[in-house]
C-alpha cells in the first residue's frame, strides 16, 4: 500500500493550540508533526498510545511523571501508554518533533 506524499502544507492540521499536523494514519499507527514555539508547551496529559518522540530540531523538556528529560535534535524517547507527559519549549527556537504513535491491540 502507498500513502500519498504528505507535508505540512497538505496534511490535516490538528485542533490543538500548537502547530500540529497528522502526517500519516493507517490502522493502529499515526505520525504527528509538532512545532512548539519558544515558551509554548503541551500540557500534562496521558493517552492509550505507545509513543516514540523524535526531536527534529530545537531543544525542549519532556516531563514524564516526575522525571524530566532535556531533549535536543536527533534524540528519541519512547513513552508507554497511560503515563502522564508534558512538553515544554524553554529554548529560543522552534522545537520540532515527530510523535510516532502505535495503539496496542
Amino acid at each position: 500500500m502507498y500513502q500519498k506524499l504528505t507535508d505540512t502544507g497538505n496534511a490535516r492540521k490538528l485542533p490543538i493550540p500548537q502547530d500540529a499536523w497528522l502526517m500519516f494514519q493507517a490502522g493502529n499507527h499515526e505520525i504527528i508533526r509538532l512545532d512548539l514555539k519558544p515558551g509554548e508547551c503541551i500540557e500534562k496529559h496521558a493517552n492509550d498510545w505507545r509513543i516514540i518522540f523524535y526531536v527534529l530540531d530545537g531543544t525542549g523538556t519532556l516531563i514524564i511523571g516526575d522525571e524530566e528529560f532535556y531533549m535536543k535534535a536527533h534524540q528519541s524517547i519512547a513513552v508507554r501508554p497511560g503515563l502522564m507527559r508534558e512538553w515544554q519549549n524553554s529554548g529560543n527556537e522552534t522545537l520540532k518533533l515527530l510523535a510516532i504513535k502505535t495503539m496496542e491491540s
